[in-house]
């Protein structure tokens, strides 16, 4: 776990990344270690080489924002990745990520951003194949409702 002078000023910092709060979100349900830019296991935007298991995260296309309310509808990619030659670790952290967080409500995420809603945007983890290593890979989408009020939206 991180220390707590460290989250505390991380968490404190202006501009945290929507990405930045999920991964959060993740360590908080004690499904991975956040911990940037010196480890952890849980990783924004690309899958480093050497970490056997590992989450990334990223954004996919959602759904359009109404111009007016203060919701967004993001969708976050989460890539679990196993250990070699384990055909299970990676399908089970899948699955306990997407238990977690699909159907999970009114919550604050670590920056600030209020979670109304998450949904999985399948009926659980989806195989996305192997690696050149033997380390399965494994996929959740998750549609996250959002109430993020700005000047122009409330």
């Amino acid at each position: 776990m991180h220390d707590v002078r460290v989250a505390t000023s991380y968490w404190g910092r202006n501009g945290v990344t929507l990405l930045e709060e999920v991964a959060g979100l993740l360590e908080e349900l004690g499904l991975g270690d956040y911990n940037p830019p010196t480890g952890g296991d849980i990783f924004l935007g690309g899958m480093p080489a050497t970490t056997d298991a590992a989450v990334v995260l990223t954004r996919q296309p959602g759904v359009e924002s109404d111009s007016r309310l203060g919701y967004d509808e993001p969708v976050v990619l989460f890539r679990v990745r196993g250990t070699p030659n384990n055909a299970t670790v990676a399908e089970a952290r899948a699955q306990a990520i997407y238990d977690a967080i699909h159907g999970l409500a009114n919550r604050r995420l670590p920056g600030g951003t209020w979670l109304v809603l998450g949904v999985g945007t399948q009926a659980g983890p989806i195989f996305a194949g192997r690696d050149t290593n033997a380390r399965d890979e494994w996929s959740v989408a998750v549609r996250m409702e959002l109430h993020r009020p700005t000047v122009n939206r409330s």
